[in-house]
């Protein structure tokens, strides 16, 4: 038996972990030239740093993604950020730190209580207490990537389940140290290849023959594989990919997300007035939340639908704006650059979240990505979590 995984994101990275960690014979196809999908970092030539797509923030809670990263042997790679959380309002310039324990005693009783309903919003559930603009609306928006009066109250509660009412060691915020890729995606090519997986990049898929409930070929441009009785696949591809290639696939309204990477002079990284731990929530201005690696700072700015067909230019002058009041610098930095992911996530409305597919879609089929029904948003944790759960299913499959 062979298990063809198509997408070396962080899905596919993990199902394949898994598989080969199952005894199967895994070989991973990947469309580009690399792996990790839209969890990747590179040598940026106009800044001459590392930079990744996008900041993705893990937490002491995130149980999937750190047995992850033991199990490639990287879970040394992520730096620890503030036990709590550090908000600025840049209008008035008031910082002001957010504590777990502070959070909950102030709302306990209204999220505790969070409507289990599908149908009900982040907004309306949690009310208007006197922390919410303050500190749940930029942080639901931030998990959520989508805004509080629109988001899936049921699905917050999850998170905030897991993360802020069991205390400071499960919210903690982590960063990676060098960068996504150093962390997450070439020890798991390596680990791989340790486990005899075999990896074939440059290997776009183009088409599946299907015959009723079983995939029968996988057509990728240039050649094509016949699946056997007892081969499996698992489709580990962003979800308009996956809905190109089986059509009765939802289509999935998406948000965008838009970062900003600013590389600062030896003087400006000298003055900067950061907390410790590298970490800001930024209010009243255009980013919401600000990270500082070495000295490139990175603004990230969540729900952009309002802003991602701005002109580039223009917006990065804003962010750079929200920079230089946080950080009290008056020059304008080395270098920059914008990144806009117009697809970063799913836009979690309640609505959406009834919609996600399940895993399991045919006699050997299984989809992973975080855009499938894992009951998370779609961060780096629902990605490994939906590769485990892909993983167990072709175990299933194999009887």
């Amino acid at each position: 038996m062979t298990v063809h995984i198509v997408g070396a994101g962080l899905a596919g990275l993990s199902c394949a972990l898994a598989c080969a960690d199952q005894g199967e014979k895994v070989v991973l196809h990947e469309a580009a030239r690399h792996a990790g999908g839209r969890c990747r970092s590179w040598q940026e030539p106009r800044l001459q740093r590392i930079v990744d797509n996008g900041t993705h923030m893990v937490v002491g809670a995130n149980q999937a993604l750190f047995g992850y990263l033991r199990r490639i042997g990287a879970d040394h790679s992520l730096k620890p950020g503030p036990r709590a959380f550090p908000m600025l309002d840049l209008p008035s310039g008031r910082l002001w730190t957010a504590t777990p324990s502070r959070l909950i005693g102030s709302v306990l009783a209204s999220t505790w209580l969070m409507p289990r309903r599908q149908d009900c919003s982040v907004d309306a559930a949690l009310g208007r207490s006197r922390f919410y603009h303050r500190f749940w609306d930029p942080l639901a928006l931030a998990v959520m990537n989508t805004p509080a009066d629109q988001a899936s109250a049921l699905v917050f509660r999850r998170v905030l389940a897991r993360t802020l009412w069991r205390g400071m060691t499960a919210s903690q915020p982590f960063i990676a140290r060098q960068g996504l890729t150093q962390s997450f995606v070439d020890p798991a090519l390596a680990a791989l290849t340790g486990a005899g997986v075999e990896i074939r990049f440059n290997r776009p898929l183009r088409s599946l023959d299907r015959d009723c409930a079983r995939i029968r070929a996988l057509r990728f441009e240039g050649d094509s594989i016949s699946l056997a009785a007892d081969d499996s696949l698992v489709l580990a591809v962003p979800w308009p990919m996956a809905r190109a290639l089986i059509a009765e696939l939802p289509d999935l309204p998406a948000s965008p997300i838009v970062n900003a990477h600013f590389l600062l002079t030896s003087a400006q990284r000298d003055k900067a007035t950061m907390p410790k731990g590298g970490m800001l929530g930024l209010l009243g201005g255009t980013g919401q939340w600000l990270f500082l690696r070495g000295d490139v700072v990175s603004v990230t700015v969540s729900g952009a639908g309002a802003l991602v067909d701005c002109d580039a230019d223009r917006l990065a002058d804003r962010l750079w704006q929200d920079v230089a009041t946080a950080l009290s610098l008056d020059q304008p930095p080395a270098g920059r650059m914008l990144i806009k992911e117009k697809r970063a996530t799913l836009f979690h409305t309640p609505e959406v979240e009834v919609r996600r597919p399940a895993a399991r879609q045919g006699a050997n089929l299984v989809l992973a990505g975080d855009w499938t029904a894992t009951g998370l948003p779609c961060t780096l944790e629902g990605a490994v979590t939906s590769g485990m759960t892909a993983a167990q299913l072709v175990r299933t499959i194999r009887g």
